[in-house]
């Protein structure tokens, strides 16, 4: 079941796909050409937000809880590589894998509640802040579609490219949480969940074969459940393109 938090990334999704049947008459030049192949690399920022929860004695990571609160996470680093083709002067598609590793930074409970861990060993905790040691390894696949509908524009003197985009996928991910405050938990948790992205960005194309771009992107995931959120987050990102 899509979740309403999703359904504006499922909505941006088709409306960035009929955009171009919508500005562009011309039919598609669909012949496969190797020289519009293209290979890309970046390196960015991913900030995973705020994440709620209410256990209300459901399992969730091994453990069964109780309780309200709302978990925080750091600043991750996250790269990523695509393999992507360019259909037309104003269109691309891409496959793209990514990857971070994000670290947990607190737990606010807003209502106190127990977790008793599957060896029957319960911990309570009240309301206030915790630190959490922890870790989400993701691992993302997905396939993206680039438009560039305004064509190239002059910016301060330099010639760029606007993109704008959405993406399709999956997220392969581990949740592994070790300790919340002073209490040991050593609990994991792992999923594949869909993937839904939304992008915009701005390029420079500084040679026939090279190519770079700032994007920024945000990003939803069908991951909640058993009293946890749908996890949602933003990525900015520096990227290289190299034409074959």
């Amino acid at each position: 079941m899509v979740r309403k938090s999703g359904v504006g990334f499922l909505l941006g999704l088709v409306f960035v796909l009929s955009t171009y049947s919508v500005a562009f008459s011309n039919p598609l030049n669909l012949n496969f050409k190797k020289d519009k192949v293209y290979g890309s690399i970046n390196v960015g920022l991913t900030f995973l937000n705020d994440l709620d929860y209410d256990l209300a004695g459901q399992t969730q990571h091994g453990f069964t809880g109780t309780g309200t609160g709302t978990g925080s996470f750091d600043t991750a680093v996250s790269y990523g590589g695509a393999i992507g083709y360019v259909i037309s002067d104003f269109i691309r598609a891409e496959l793209e894998l990514g990857y971070q590793k994000i670290d947990y930074d607190k737990v606010e409970v807003t209502t106190g509640g127990t977790i008793t861990n599957s060896a029957g060993a319960a911990v309570t905790y009240t309301t206030g802040n915790y630190s959490v040691s922890g870790e989400i390894d993701a691992l993302t696949v997905s396939t993206n579609v680039i438009l560039t509908p305004l064509g190239n524009k002059n910016l301060f003197g330099v010639s760029i490219t606007p993109l704008v985009g959405a993406g399709i996928g999956i997220v392969d991910w581990e949740d592994d949480i070790k300790t919340v405050g002073t209490h040991t938990v050593n609990s994991k948790e792992d999923d594949t969940d869909l993937l839904v992205s939304i992008m915009a960005g701005l390029e420079y194309t500084s040679s026939q074969w090279v190519t770079w771009a700032i994007h920024y992107r945000h990003a939803w995931v069908d991951s909640g459940k058993n009293g946890v959120d749908d996890a949602e987050a933003d990525n900015v990102m520096a990227n290289i393109k190299i034409a074959f």
